[in-house]
């Protein structure tokens, strides 16, 4: 028998160019539009569809089960799909038809009780995985050496992560996440698994760590790994599961995060070099760049190629006129016209939105400004819970924008926002029908799981540049998840067609094309090609003169934190304590090589001051100043910033609402109190380019100020809670490991040193803040009310939470906020 030839996605378009008027384009280009069809039509794209799927190449492939899914949900006609999907083992999707849609004829389709039969041998407790769903599950079960895995969002690699740490509890485990959401969310999976394997403890801080633990499993950001290795010197790890591992790429405006995850992964593989290695992600398309230079190990892999979801791409340009609403086509690379015009972005999302829809924005400052706009713009009665709006109002303020725009059915979400308030979004918008509308930024593309049936794209870029085609696909990925469309209770097959909008807004840039922009991201074809800007991943022989000097610098900077760890000849290793302490405690703020003969003597001249040992805010601030950016050249424009007298004497203030552990809504009135004393223009206060509208100077490139003058007093409010996040993150992120040296090298008093670090000298609240609990929810439970629910063992920095404290807790009529945070902590829905 003569094999049957393989029909190309590229042959296919050839005849739609030479033959532009088909039958069957004109009766495909009918389906996408949603117009009815005659049998004749149906029976001609219906064999096409046969044909593509068994003769065509992949993309021709997924060509012929967009027709199948888009026939069998405008005509409630399963048949079709459900054979394609027993053909390919897309499992789920033939159960549900069975479950939802069957009717007479598929019961009595020849082959029916056999397919059920087969189908149990794909089921998961209470759920059904697909064929390349099992495939991955048992790669990576079967799998005791260094893989990637690679899977699409919805895949289960959460799943797969959590089965992998259960599988090894007699071990040293960590989870490395990329965001302290994630590492939440990562978390609190362990402990909804942990019932059957006893795991109560895990370490999510360098602190939790007491160097007398055989095993342990940690989730972790690189930052944290990092600085629980560099404490502990002789500590070694046995498994590493790397989530989100295409982060380890880096980009061309990388922060350094990737260069520290690779030097990370670079001590741990010199620490042990038996370590496994597992990295998980969702766009890696080439395994051996995931293999960091200085360390030698080999990675295996596995994909999967199945293609359950089908997007269907629209784009409107409504920049500065109306629109109309076009159909980008992925598999023939044309735009169908729909003859359906909106007059503006407003217009468009009432027009096209789904019960749940997520707007995407590049800006913070874009996301709230948009935001009040749209629930300025509903007419709508206020529909929201009066029960979250109080939660949200005792917690911060109740002249928070978040709170208006609840009421109208919108909530935003992005990393301006207390960490806290985006979990309980998260949880909000998933629980609560009323709630439209998800406004929010990349941080959705970190695993934020949050439920929706469209995706609007109002700006195409990522921080300054154009979303790359994996951080575009990773982002619609997050629309109609496995979870929604295959649920026992509400699932629903029309989910398998997720629509993204392109739309050119107002936020976009005026050059921008979106044609251009959907064409080479979403067309079918277009293969994700791995980027890597990352030094440390790169071949040496490929850079120029620039990349190598950075590349040493690098090199020089991990030296100094791991001696031994590199390849590197000639290594300028610092000699001084403060010096050491600056590369322990990860300072990039300046040269510490060349800085360390000014740090000497910087440290010296402190030394012999009167008084040196520090006891408040304001001579804490002085020191740092004083022993680390005087006369000393400083790269980071914030630090810059403290060689201000004015502006030392704030973050002294800041300081001290955190020594004192001030609630959110005392911050503010602080905030409102201080500016409320500040006159003409000391009321332009610099918020940096996140946040900036106003210019202080007309030769200023960027509006890097706001201008509290125009500002009135419900303004003030929100710009105070923006403030009070950035200000809390430079404390975390930048003042602390200063703080943090300063108390190696005894200069700080040990209380008052627990009270800025902690906001609190109290030993349980401490043991509390070092497990991962907020703040407020450790002077919570350390109440008196609570003794019996809560044991703390600070010596081992053990806790033990029993699961009364939640009706107890509701009964006292504490916050819903802390009430939900608790439930990250024990094991508990």
């Amino acid at each position: 028998m003569n094999s049957v030839k393989e029909i190309s996605l590229k042959e296919y378009r050839k005849v739609l160019k030479s033959e532009p008027s088909t039958y069957f384009q004109k009766s495909y280009i009918k389906l996408q539009l949603g117009e009815n069809l005659n049998n004749t039509e149906i029976f001609h794209l219906l064999k096409n569809a046969i044909i593509f799927s068994n003769f065509g190449d992949l993309d021709l492939q997924k060509l012929g089960y967009k027709i199948i899914v888009t026939y069998s949900n405008k005509y409630s006609d399963y048949k079709p799909l459900y054979d394609f999907a027993i053909n390919k083992g897309y499992i789920p999707i033939s159960k549900l038809v069975e479950s939802k849609y069957s009717n007479d004829d598929l019961h009595n389709h020849f082959f029916n009780l056999f397919f059920s039969a087969f189908q149990e041998n794909f089921r998961e407790k209470n759920y059904y995985i697909s064929n390349g769903q099992k495939k991955l599950i048992e790669f990576s079960t079967e799998n005791n050496s260094n893989f990637v895995l690679v899977a699409p969002t919805s895949y289960g690699k959460s799943e797969i992560i959590v089965t992998k740490v259960f599988s090894n509890l007699d071990k040293k485990v960590c989870v490395i996440v990329p965001s302290k959401a994630l590492l939440a969310q990562t978390k609190k999976r362990l402990l909804k698994n942990s019932s059957e394997n006893n795991l109560q403890r895990i370490i999510t801080h360098p602190e939790m760590y007491k160097g007398s633990e055989r095993d342990f499993v940690a989730v972790l950001t690189q930052e944290r790994l990092l600085r629980l290795l560099q404490k502990n010197p002789s500590l070694k790890l046995d498994i590493v599961l790397i989530d989100e591992a295409h982060n380890l790429f880096g980009d061309k405006e990388d922060d350094g995060r990737s260069i520290l995850l690779a030097q990370t992964i670079i001590i741990l593989k010199k620490r042990n070099d038996n370590i496994i290695l597992n990295f998980f992600s969702p766009f890696i398309s080439n395994p051996d760049n995931l293999k960091v230079n200085q360390i030698n190990y080999e990675i295996t892999s596995q994909n999967t190629e199945e293609f359950i979801k089908t997007e269907k791409y629209l784009i409107c340009d409504l920049y500065e006129t109306s629109g109309e609403l076009k159909i980008y086509e992925q598999f023939s690379n044309k735009f169908i016209n729909t003859s359906t015009y909106y007059n503006n972005t407003i217009d468009l999302l009432n027009g096209e939105k789904s019960s749940k829809n997520i707007i995407y924005l590049n800006r913070p400052k874009h996301i709230e400004e948009f935001s009040v706009e749209l629930a300025n713009n509903n007419t709508n009665s206020e529909i929201i819970n009066n029960e979250i709006v109080a939660t949200i109002s005792d917690f911060i303020h109740p002249d928070y924008n978040l709170i208006k725009c609840i009421k109208k059915g919108i909530v935003y979400h992005h990393g301006g926002m207390p960490e806290i308030i985006r979990l309980y979004v998260e949880k909000i918008f998933s629980e609560n029908s009323n709630l439209e509308f998800v406004i929010t930024s990349s941080t959705l593309l970190e695993g934020v799981n949050i439920p929706a049936e469209k995706i609007f794209l109002l700006s195409t870029k990522k921080g300054r540049k154009n979303l790359s085609t994996s951080q575009f696909k990773n982002l619609i990925g997050r629309v109609n998840r496995f979870s929604e469309i295959f649920s026992t209770e509400n699932g629903n097959l029309k989910l398998l067609e997720p629509k993204v909008y392109v739309i050119k807004s107002k936020f976009e840039n005026k050059r921008a094309n979106i044609e251009n922009f959907i064409t080479t991201r979403a067309r079918t074809e277009i293969k994700i090609n791995d980027e890597v800007n990352n030094l440390l991943l790169k071949d040496k022989d490929t850079l120029n003169e620039s990349q190598k000097d950075n590349l040493n610098k690098s090199l020089e900077y991990l030296e100094n934190i791991e001696p031994n760890s590199t390849d590197l000849e000639d290594v300028n290793y610092v000699q001084s304590e403060i010096a050491k302490l600056c590369f322990k405690n990860n300072i990039f703020d300046f040269d510490i090589k060349l800085s360390e003969p000014r740090l000497i003597m910087n440290l010296a001249n402190y030394k012999s001051t009167l008084f040196p040992i520090i006891k408040d805010s304001n001579q804490l601030i002085e020191a740092i100043y004083s022993i680390f950016f005087n006369e000393i050249n400083i790269t980071d424009n914030n630090i810059n910033r403290l060689k201000y007298p004015a502006a030392r004497r704030f973050y002294a203030m800041i300081l001290n609402w955190r020594s004192s552990s001030a609630s959110y809504k005392e911050m503010i009135g602080s905030f409102i109190s201080y500016w409320s004393s500040l006159r003409g223009e000391n009321l332009l206060i610099y918020v940096g380019t996140k946040w900036g509208t106003d210019k202080r100077n007309f030769t200023d490139h960027q509006p890097l100020y706001i201008d509290l003058r125009k500002r009135d007093n419900i303004d003030r409010i929100n710009i105070a809670i923006i403030r009070i996040k950035e200000e809390q993150d430079f404390v975390e992120f930048n003042l602390l490991k200063y703080i943090d040296i300063l108390a190696e090298l005894k200069l700080i008093d040990i209380d008052f040193y627990e009270q800025v670090k902690y906001g609190s000298s109290d030993k349980r609240i401490i043991t509390l803040l070092k497990n991962g609990f907020s703040i407020e929810l450790a002077k919570a439970i350390t109440k008196e009310e609570y003794q019996n629910l809560v044991v703390i063992n600070y010596l081992l920095d053990k806790i033990i939470i029993r699961d009364e404290i939640i009706n107890e807790m509701e009964i006292n009529g504490e916050n819903k906020i802390l009430i939900f945070e608790i439930k990250y902590h024990i094991n508990e829905q």
